[in-house]
């Protein structure tokens, strides 16, 4: 009995002893994510990265690496999904899986494309892409996220397009930005319209596009996108080559954090070399109040603004074509019950954006002063002889002038 006794209190001994051992080693081992199982996964993320030329590929794969750094830093997705499509060249593009386990991130080449033409850029093409993808990583959302170059609803061809960019591009002391498809041949850009009917026509509806280019958070943009996307996240501006910071807002944009990405791309541009960015989240589901509204304003004020230079511009162009969006009603619209009724509207639709004091133009090569930022552009009142018969034949602006 004896024995029994101190065999015992030896075996409560040394299970005593382990405990802290034990506890130490759950601390101290990595949350190792769980195995990718295809329909497991709460959302997908779909980096969309097409042949925008050779000086941009290198900032793509490094806005890659970034978003893997974020989700190495976070040790695991969070139940998500990223799938990244990106063209090596006009040619060959590859639709890669990023799956995280161990502490670091892994690529899975899921397939390799080689185009005969850019199908990449019809809405067939595309809508296929997408397709492959949700196959790839079936899940109860999806969202898009675009990196090229970006020329807001401009249409592809657009002869400012080609002619101020390549003017810019000559000048050695200009910071290099983006813009959306090519920054130069217009065989590999793409029209809002093709997007938004590639997306309808792959049966899915995005929680929200990402545009990681330039001067694509406008009104024109988000109208043609209202009923394939719940938000549109973009820049007003240029956006400097560097893109979105993944790194920082990389686990917000899986998550769905839209105020999270404001406050990491601000952040991150704040302390940039060149402080400069611009930043807006648009509900898409609210365009069309907005639209009912913006009707009964242009009804009751059908000329327009006399003093154009006095509103806020957010480009380099001149005359511009962005112009601050809740800057331009203000100008137009001086009955005040009606204004209100902008105003209100206006925090619906823009619920998160985000600014510095100036903003950054490569057409230009200046840093302009922000003195109002309402998270949107719009063309409405732009003189430039290069786009201005193209404005009443947005979608956006017949909907709005009736």
């Amino acid at each position: 009995m004896k024995c029994r006794s101190l065999l015992r209190k030896a075996c409560e001994y040394l299970f005593i002893m382990a405990l802290p051992l034990f506890f130490f080693s759950c601390e101290d081992e990595e949350v190792v994510e769980e195995p990718d199982l295809p329909g497991n996964y709460k959302q997908t993320v779909f980096m969309y990265m097409p042949w925008s030329g050779q000086s941009i590929y290198s900032y793509f794969k490094k806005n890659i690496s970034s978003f893997e750094t974020a989700i190495e830093n976070n040790h695991g997705l969070d139940g998500n999904a990223l799938i990244v499509f990106i063209s090596e060249n006009e040619s060959v593009s590859n639709l890669i899986r990023i799956t995280y386990g161990g502490g670091q991130c892994r690529r899975d080449t899921l397939r390799q494309y080689s185009f005969p033409g850019c199908d990449y850029t019809t809405s067939a093409g595309l809508a296929s892409i997408i397709s492959d993808v949700a196959d790839a990583a079936p899940a109860q959302t999806y969202a898009l996220a675009v990196g090229c170059h970006g020329m807001g609803w401009l249409p592809v061809g657009t002869e400012v397009y080609t002619r101020v960019r390549m003017a810019a591009a000559k000048n050695g002391s200009a910071h290099l930005t983006r813009f959306f498809g090519h920054s130069s041949d217009s065989e590999y850009q793409t029209d809002i319209s093709t997007l938004a009917e590639g997306i309808r026509s792959s049966g899915l509806k995005m929680e929200y596009i990402l545009f990681d280019d330039c001067y694509m958070s406008n009104i024109e943009t988000a109208y043609e996108l209202r009923d394939v996307t719940d938000y549109l996240i973009a820049s007003t501006c240029e956006i400097m080559i560097e893109g979105m910071p993944y790194a920082e807002i990389g686990i917000d944009l899986l998550n769905n954090d839209f105020k999270g990405v404001c406050d990491g791309f601000h952040s991150f541009y704040s302390d940039f070399r060149l402080p400069c960015g611009t930043i807006g989240v648009t509900d898409c589901r609210e365009v069309d109040g907005m639209v009912a509204v913006m009707r009964d304003i242009n009804m009751t004020f059908p000329f327009g603004v006399n003093d154009v230079d006095s509103i806020q511009d957010l480009d380099g162009y001149s005359p511009t074509i962005f112009f601050d969006f809740g800057d331009y009603v203000s100008h137009l619209c001086t009955d005040e019950a009606l204004l209100s009724r902008f105003n209100e509207q206006l925090g619906r639709l823009v619920p998160y954006k985000a600014n510095t004091e100036t903003y950054y133009s490569m057409i230009s090569n200046k840093q302009t002063l922000i003195r109002t930022f309402s998270g949107l552009t719009v063309s409405d009142p732009t003189r430039n002889g290069s786009i201005a018969g193209e404005v009443a034949h947005t979608a956006w602006y017949r909907a709005t002038h009736q």
